[in-house]
């Protein structure tokens, strides 16, 4: 019988460091509607976001109004959207 040698393995072990992992930032897309508001010299602003329903749209904004802690209001007047600046 012929000897196997146990030197050849299927793998090898390296020797490195854990890198350390950066945590992603999380955004909405709405972030960057509300951010553009904030920035416009207007105190109302009509919304119009076609690809979404209005009832989803207010809610969402709404949601990212608290979250941010920003004094916004979200209004829903005559089928149309509005934010305004508290």
């Amino acid at each position: 019988m012929s000897k196997i040698k146990r030197e050849d393995k299927p793998y090898r072990l390296i020797s490195a460091e854990l890198p350390v992992l950066e945590r992603a930032v999380r955004t909405s897309e709405y972030d960057e509607l509300l951010d553009d508001f904030i920035k416009s010299s207007d105190k109302t602003a009509r919304v119009e976001y076609p690809d979404k329903s209005m009832k989803a749209l207010m809610a969402a904004l709404r949601s990212r109004i608290k979250k941010r802690n920003l004094s916004l209001r979200v209004a829903l007047r005559k089928g149309n959207l509005y934010l305004t600046k508290a």
